[in-house]
């Protein structure tokens, strides 16, 4: 992630500006023929911007920060509602998070450097649609949902349903995410409700993931009942890894239990050699990952 503002007014990069207040206002502005950017905390749009991934003449920056109803997060009975402008340090210090949601309060903390967090918003990093999104594998162990308003109205769609492959979701070119619901996971007597997020990068702070792991689980010391288990930066999508959470779910977490998670995982991910690491290494170390995962719920 990167946040300098400071490139849109110092680089020749001089796309079609436009500011709205409403989410009605972003239908009846974006240009049909041009290809809409959103900025609320910019903070990856900037990176973009600096790495001249976006073509100005065929593009138009749309600074939705002053909508209001996109920001803040509410507990209701069932469920919890994050607004998309809500930025990573109001989620990792809000105590509805923290109960609800251990694992993305977690992920939230994890989000580069303090300025970073201070402007950084859920549905930025969601939207953005990177398979090294941090806030991505904890809500996809949550079975979150994506409220979604456009020229069509508004729709929901699961969190794991938007994404198509790296950079690329299902969202058209006027829709903006408007709010993540994240409905409270019920635990049986005598279980409590665990999650965690890890990952592993290039330096011990404000990383950018070379793999991640988030597990949501109801646990009983070892004695594991529902679980979800997500990876991320090992795929062309944040991985939700189903089969891995069908062995583990009513089970004992033993080695022999651990081992047979660990064989499919490295069945399941697919990752690829880049900058940040090479694709051997984030198999062998994503199991590694896991297991401490599992530790930590389960300790």
């Amino acid at each position: 992630m990167c946040g300098a503002l400071y490139y849109i007014t110092m680089s020749p990069f001089t796309p079609e500006y436009i500011k709205v207040r409403t989410v009605s206002e972003i239908r009846e502005k974006i240009p049909g023929d041009k290809k809409a950017y959103f900025l609320a905390g910019g903070t990856d749009l900037m990176c973009y911007i600096r790495e001249g991934l976006i073509d100005s003449e065929k593009s138009c920056l749309v600074d939705i920060s002053k909508i209001d109803g996109l920001n803040g997060i509410e507990e209701e009975t069932d469920r919890i509602v994050i607004g998309a402008m809500t930025t990573f340090r109001e989620i990792s210090e809000n105590e509805s998070i923290k109960k609800w949601c251990p694992g993305l309060a977690l992920a939230a903390r994890s989000i580069g450097t303090p300025q970073i967090a201070n402007r950084a918003t859920i549905g930025g990093n969601i939207g953005n649609a990177s398979p090294s999104g941090d806030s991505i594998p904890s809500l996809i162990t949550h079975n979150a949902v994506l409220k979604i308003a456009g020229s069509s109205g508004e729709r929901e769609v699961d969190i794991s349903g938007i994404f198509t492959g790296p950079k690329k979701t299902i969202l058209a070119n006027a829709e903006i995410i408007t709010s993540v619901l994240i409905p409270k996971l019920k635990v049986k007597d005598g279980s409590a409700l665990r999650g965690t997020f890890i990952k592993i990068g290039g330096r011990k702070s404000h990383i950018i993931s070379k793999a991640s792991v988030a597990v949501l689980a109801a646990v009983a010391g070892r004695d594991i009942g529902t679980v979800n288990v997500a990876f991320g930066a090992v795929g062309p999508v944040v991985i939700n890894a189903e089969s891995v959470s069908r062995i583990l779910e009513n089970n004992t977490v033993t080695p022999e239990l651990m081992e047979k998670c660990a064989v499919e995982i490295r069945r399941i991910i697919s990752p690829i050699d880049d900058f940040r690491s090479s694709a051997a290494y984030r198999r062998e170390v994503l199991p590694l990952l896991f297991a401490r995962a599992m530790d930590e719920i389960t300790g």
